[in-house]
């Protein structure tokens, strides 16, 4: 599949920037401050390092051999099909969680005008980022740009009026910092790493970029690095301020409406509320429809969902089908609780296997190895992607043990009809082949 070479640099640094700050920051630290108190900025910077550490040997095997799609090609040239596709339907059931995204927006909007009808709030949010995409990833790069001047402008203005006012004092108390022990900030860490991570999915955009062997490892690590910063700043500001009692298990707009003026704070959930979330759904539209594009061309799905719009460059039946599996839970009202528990226990596992296939990259594909632009030899990339997977499995060590029986179901379901399909599909694909 070949779609336009139309994104630069600062397209898709934008579009990670936004993958990656989206909404997490929001929502999440609050729940990391309830784990581990005042060590919530030394969590945030720990749980980023981590994350990049994770997201180098994406970062180099997207140097080497950008693609549409990219993550999926990655595993499925290196480790091959079947494995390849069982990493895109593990992630396919996660993109459902673009209606927590719509419902949170939502919910900011109404916050700042009470006749506003959530539901309708949340489709129609959708549907302009639907909109947006449709006309082409370039456009919804150009909006991306503008939404995330307006999110950072946010996030500094808590920071600005609150940064001086902070007790530092409290973050060096040894009794503060760990309330839970090790655990705790053990699971904070797993916590924020929804929130710094996130930037690898601008890989499935490398066939749409003008220069993906420089850019796109870049971008990944910029991004990241950019969002770290703001979110320890952020952080200090949290924690260091109010009583723990009073900012933990809250989110961000909580500890805002108590240091910041009352216009301040209607611009500061204006900027990082809403075009958190914006950004977060746009970044999704973008990029989530590039490995189903290619796993149709590979007869794994129906080629006639595959079809591009030739004046937009658009998979306009694949942006339809993404924002009717977003529409459908808040049409229907349902609670996602367990939707999102699955997503949750299921993240752990398919960020696995990128690593597994960085792992084998130079035995497998030695001439693809050697153009990477990264410049790391076979031995380095390999003891970077086990400290990845050692990383992973920690954390999602420490993630399953907060699920319950229900989410193992729900995972164990989920990964045995995988499994059965992809055993029937493989012989429909085989006698595709033959004939």
């Amino acid at each position: 599949m070949q779609l336009n070479k139309s994104l630069s640099f600062w397209d898709v640094f934008a579009i990670a920037l936004g993958q990656v700050i989206g909404s997490g920051i929001m929502v999440l630290i609050g729940i990391g401050i309830e784990f581990t108190a005042y060590a919530i900025p030394f969590a945030f910077v720990l749980s980023a390092c981590l994350s990049i550490i994770k997201q180098l040997p994406i970062a180099f095997m997207g140097s080497a051999m950008p693609a549409t799609g990219g993550l999926y090609v990655y595993c499925k040239r290196i480790l091959g099909p079947q494995i390849g596709f069982f990493y895109l339907a593990i992630l396919l059931v996660t993109h459902i969680l673009i209606a927590l995204f719509a419902l949170g927006f939502a919910s900011y909007a109404v916050a700042l005008v009470p006749s506003l009808n959530i539901r309708a709030m949340a489709i129609g949010i959708l549907l302009l980022f639907y909109f947006v995409n449709l006309f082409g990833v370039k456009q919804a790069a150009a909006v991306q740009k503008i939404m995330i001047v307006f999110l950072l402008f946010g996030l500094s203005s808590l920071i600005f009026f609150g940064i001086l006012e902070v007790d530092y004092a409290r973050f060096t108390q040894s009794q503060g910092l760990f309330p839970n022990g090790w655990y705790g900030f053990g699971l904070a860490c797993v916590v924020l790493s929804f929130s710094t991570g996130g930037a690898q999915y601008i890989s499935e955009l490398g066939g749409e970029m003008k220069n993906p062997h420089r850019d796109l490892p870049r971008a990944i690590i910029y991004s990241t690095v950019l969002a770290a910063v703001f979110f320890a700043l952020v952080s200090i500001v949290a924690v260091g301020i109010l009583p723990v009692e009073q900012t933990a298990g809250k989110p961000l707009s909580e500890v805002a409406k108590a240091i910041l003026p009352a216009t301040v704070y209607t611009a500061f959930i204006v900027g990082a509320g809403l075009f958190a979330l914006a950004t977060s759904i746009n970044a999704t539209f973008s990029w989530a429809t590039k490995s189903v594009l290619i796993a149709c061309e590979d007869g794994w799905l129906p080629k006639g969902i595959a079809v591009v719009n030739k004046r937009f460059n658009t998979p306009h039946i694949l942006l339809t089908l993404l924002l009717l599996l977003g529409a459908a839970p808040i049409i229907a009202g349902k609670d996602l609780r367990y939707i999102i528990m699955l997503g949750g226990g299921l993240v752990f596992i398919y960020d696995l296997i990128p690593l597994i296939a960085a792992m084998n990259f130079a035995k497998r594909l030695p001439e693809d190895f050697a153009n990477a632009r990264m410049n790391f030899s076979e031995k380095s990339l390999k003891v970077i992607s086990v400290i990845g997977i050692c990383i992973l499995l920690g954390q999602g060590a420490l993630s399953f043990s907060d699920i319950d029986l229900t989410g193992w179901a729900l995972v164990a379901s989920y990964i045995t009809l995988v499994v059965i399909y992809i055993r029937i599909r493989s012989k429909h694909r085989q006698l595709d082949s033959n004939i």
